[in-house]
């Protein structure tokens, strides 16, 4: 076994060596230095390269070569300008719709500097990630329970437990999101999502405790919106889609819905309404408790415009493949994601009306993605607004009741609880124990 050197004595060669290597001229000369720090200190010849070249850990040394950043503040500013106005999707996503959003930025803020558009039309999605990665951040998801459901429709409502496998719009998977604040009790407004599996339209409205009228209601109103037909609800096993009010509103027409469940404790079978309650509920709403009924309708109308919003200008990753390989699970998704609104307009003939297509063409060419985001944020401040008005007007009123407030409460004759002044204290008697019981005479 040869002998090795300590990492003082490589840290002392490696420094004699950088003088050596950077006065040498010539590939000749070079080569025999490496070789020669190679064989001494029993480094790979491309790591010896490195060291010897780099100047790691000299003081003074000017850092890593290699090719200047392509993107500098410029572009970073603009592009994460964008990013929070999309609602901060990922480099897949935002890269295809970024030249729309650059027409409608430059629209507002003028010209973009030399050469920042062209490299921001040419970035690839990777490079946006690696740019807005130090941005980014992680936002924990909060587990809420589930209410118990009708047992009786449980027999008569099919499970579907295997992938969607459909070419045409129509077939959805729904789900309801609490805005409970964490605590179940008490009456709270819920959101009612849906979402399309073909084209990744999705719709939300919000409802007064989900019961089973206003859900029917909500989806009465989420069907007269959608630029397609229903031919399919998958639900999960709550209560507010397993009752016979909301069975008979779908069963009971001319073109009969399917309507299946997925398998109770399983959220995989729901994954696509699953990943948008994340997406497009608790991003927006966040995981506030909204527990006052006025705020129904202003939440209703919020997310409509949001809705449509992440419709029109929101491009969606669609899984076009899936398979196992052992013990690996391959997913393959679409190389240009799109928002729902061009995949249906590019399948109009799934559609089948010619006059639902001309709406969404007109609606996707007049309306604009940072106008609309500002009539959101407008919508999202009145909501907040009016949660933290409601919030102190609670507080105002459990202040009164336990006497907080009231000018009475410290008038001649009322104590102070909160009163530093020293109260006079009783005095302390002898607690009588066994012992000095049996020491005690007896009486006569």
């Amino acid at each position: 076994m040869g002998v090795t050197m300590s990492k003082k004595s490589k840290k002392e060669y490696l420094e004699k060596m950088r003088i050596r290597y950077a006065g040498r001229s010539g590939k000749k000369g070079k080569t025999v230095l490496i070789d020669e720090f190679c064989e001494v200190t029993g480094h790979d010849r491309k790591y010896g390269i490195k060291l010897l070249t780099r100047n790691r850990g000299v003081e003074g040394s000017g850092g890593a070569r290699g090719r200047p950043k392509t993107y500098g503040e410029g572009e970073l500013s603009v592009l994460k300008e964008i990013w929070f106005l999309a609602e901060q999707p990922c480099g897949k996503r935002l890269s295809p719709v970024l030249p729309m959003w650059l027409k409608s930025y430059k629209k507002r803020n003028g010209k973009l500097g030399y050469g920042v558009e062209k490299k921001l039309k040419e970035i690839s999605p990777a490079q946006i990630d690696r740019l807005l990665g130090p941005t980014k951040t992680q936002n924990p998801n909060r587990r809420i329970r589930t209410p118990k459901s009708n047992q009786a429709l449980k027999a008569v409502t099919p499970i579907r437990a295997e992938s969607w496998d459909v070419h045409e719009p129509g077939w959805i998977e729904a789900d309801t999101v609490a805005h409970c604040g964490g605590s179940m009790n008490g009456s709270f407004i819920w959101s009612l999502s849906m979402t399309d599996i073909f084209s990744g339209w999705t719709e939300i409205r919000s409802v007064w405790n989900r019961g089973q009228h206003g859900v029917c209601e909500r989806f009465e109103q989420i069907e007269a919106d959608l630029p397609f037909q229903i031919k399919g609800v998958d639900t999960d096993n709550g209560g507010e889609f397993l009752n016979w009010h909301f069975h008979s509103y779908f069963k009971e027409r001319l073109e009969s819905v399917e309507l299946t469940r997925s398998r109770p404790y399983h959220k995989n079978d729901q994954a696509h309404i699953e990943q948008k309650n994340y997406t497009h509920v608790r991003q927006l709403l966040g995981y506030d408790r909204l527990d006052n009924e006025d705020l129904v309708e202003v939440t209703n109308e919020l997310l409509v415009k949001w809705s449509l919003w992440n419709n029109l200008y929101c491009s969606t990753m669609k899984q076009i493949e899936k398979r196992r390989e052992g013990s690996r699970q391959i997913r393959k998704h679409e190389k240009h994601p799109k928002p729902p609104c061009e995949r249906l307009i590019e399948h109009r003939e799934s559609i089948g009306q010619k006059s639902k297509v001309k709406v969404l063409r007109e609606l996707y060419k007049a309306s604009d993605p940072i106008e609309m985001k500002e009539e959101i944020e407008k919508g999202l401040r009145k909501i907040y607004k009016l949660v933290n008005q409601i919030k102190a007007k609670k507080g105002e009123e459990e202040a009164t009741a336990v006497g907080i407030g009231n000018p009475l409460r410290y008038a001649p004759g009322n104590s102070n609880p909160n009163s530093r002044e020293k109260k006079q204290k009783k005095p302390k008697t002898k607690r009588a124990t066994v012992s000095s019981k049996l020491s005690q005479p007896a009486a006569a």
